[in-house]
């Protein structure tokens, strides 16, 4: 009886376990934000609009300070991060970018994985990882030559769009699907799920604490502040779901 209830509680974890409930909103600057990240207690947005990088103050969504991007053109700004240094941002026509908040000058660039489309964007403490909706893959990148190290493809029928990376899972969002996926790295099955508050989910951040996720939308855009529940606090294995099963 005790195997089957742990088991039992393990499986609702997996399915339920992040709860998605909303902690804050704020305004998204610009129009159709796309790119979102976390840098030293601020978030980063990017416009496909306007085509501007905003910094805004989580708490209210006032804009703090704003960059133009780089390189040729003024093409999709999709995928943003932060590797502690440097804002590292994929900019269409499809490079990566790394920033000098300061000056918002570029001061290296590596090439994106894919040719047709590149979306979220993350960093892990060593690596880069990128997604491509339109075959619906998460690619592992060098950061110093943008190789890709290796690559998985979600257990969902949508394109994979946002990223972010908690220390442990890596949370990916949808196109066009009100669901966010927590994920082990370069492991295809979901440890959790839930159902994001909007229709037209973007691109997502994590702050040490919470999810933020952009909705793309024209007008009204707004930024969430999400509960990501207990799944951030260990990191999730398959061996921890066996384990209930065999004891």
């Amino acid at each position: 009886m005790r195997s089957f209830i742990l088991a039992a509680c393990c499986l609702c974890a997996l399915a339920f376990a992040s709860p998605g409930e909303i902690i804050s909103q704020i305004p998204a600057p610009g129009g159709n934000p796309d790119g979102l990240t976390w840098a030293e207690g601020y978030l980063w947005i990017t416009s496909d609009t306007d085509h501007m990088f905003y910094k805004i103050d989580p708490s209210s969504g006032a804009v703090v300070d704003q960059i133009t991007p780089p390189g040729p053109g003024t093409g999709a700004l999709t995928g943003l991060t932060w590797n502690g240094t440097h804002l590292v941002a994929t900019v269409q026509p499809w490079k990566i970018y790394f920033i000098d908040t300061a000056t918002g000058l570029a001061v290296d660039s590596i090439p994106a994985p894919s040719s047709s489309n590149n979306e979220g964007l993350c960093w892990d403490g060593t690596n880069l990882w990128s997604t491509n909706p339109n075959n619906n893959a998460v690619y592992k990148l060098d950061p110093g030559t943008g190789s890709v190290l290796g690559f998985f493809q979600p257990y969902s029928p949508a394109g994979c769009t946002g990223l972010a990376f908690d220390g442990f899972n890596i949370y990916i969002s949808m196109q066009n699907t009100p669901l966010m996926y927590v994920h082990l790295p370069m492991v295809p099955q979901p440890v959790a799920y839930y159902l994001l508050p909007c229709e037209t989910p973007q691109d997502l951040a994590w702050d040490g604490t919470y999810v933020w996720l952009t909705e793309y939308e024209e007008t009204g855009a707004q930024v969430y502040q999400l509960d990501p529940g207990t799944q951030h606090l260990a990191p999730a294995t398959w061996a921890m779901v066996k384990s209930v099963f065999t004891e």
